[in-house]
């Protein structure tokens, strides 16, 4: 009898103490679900500028083993900052490719996408960039541009941010396409909208080979 109380007693404390541990483990769960949130929409950019020494809004900078890259027609009083104009679009979408139009180059190699960002001249002929699932050339496949936040950290994938000049075609994902890299990161307000998005990326090929591009999104997030 003594036997059948002490395992019955036994039992009773094991199913309370599990019991209590799923109880103290959900909040804990449902926490982190609900600080995670994938956004869909437009990362809408604010225009870049650059004032006593500091840059502002968005960005382009490159870079290799000698230093800094010097645009010597960049608006900037520091010429190693190319500073963004926000295009037809706004900013960089999520869910969806913001391609160039057809063709993507005038006949002096100015590149002609703008969804994202406006052309800007680099080194006298204009640049642009675009999200593009197949680099002309390339075997590789991109998906489109996704975005999640938790706890005010944004984690951004744009496989196929691609920046277009001299009628050539330099991805600069994060990651690219085969993986190489990592997600751009930043920084998200859920009560302002605002955000800040970074990251780096590799140039293969062409005049600037074996150098890397250092983009800086900056602005207000608009939810679809």
């Amino acid at each position: 009898m003594n036997r059948f109380v002490t395992r019955r007693t036994t039992a009773g404390l094991l199913g309370l103490s599990l019991v209590a541990g799923a109880v103290a483990l959900a909040p804990i769960g449902a926490t982190n679900a609900a600080s995670s949130k994938t956004l869909k929409g437009t990362f809408k950019l604010t225009k870049g500028s650059y004032k006593d020494g500091k840059a502002r809004g968005t960005y382009f900078r490159m870079s290799n083993s000698g230093g800094l890259f010097r645009n010597p027609d960049s608006t900037a009083s520091n010429k190693t900052y190319t500073l963004g104009t926000p295009g037809k679009d706004g900013g960089l979408a999520t869910g969806r490719f913001q391609s160039h139009p057809d063709p993507p180059f005038d006949s002096k190699g100015n590149a002609r996408a703008n969804k994202i960002l406006k052309p800007q001249s680099f080194t006298s002929i204009r640049f642009s960039v675009a999200t593009i699932k197949k680099q002309p050339g390339s075997s590789a496949t991109a998906s489109v541009t996704t975005a999640r936040v938790r706890d005010g950290k944004l984690t951004v994938n744009v496989p196929g941010w691609t920046a277009e000049w001299n009628k050539q075609y330099f991805n600069q994902g994060a990651p690219k396409p085969n993986g190489d890299g990592s997600p751009a990161t930043g920084t998200y307000s859920s009560k302002t909208k605002r955000f800040v998005i970074e990251w780096r990326s590799k140039v293969v090929g062409g005049p600037f080979n074996g150098f890397t591009g250092f983009w800086h999104l900056e602005g207000k997030f608009k939810a679809r």
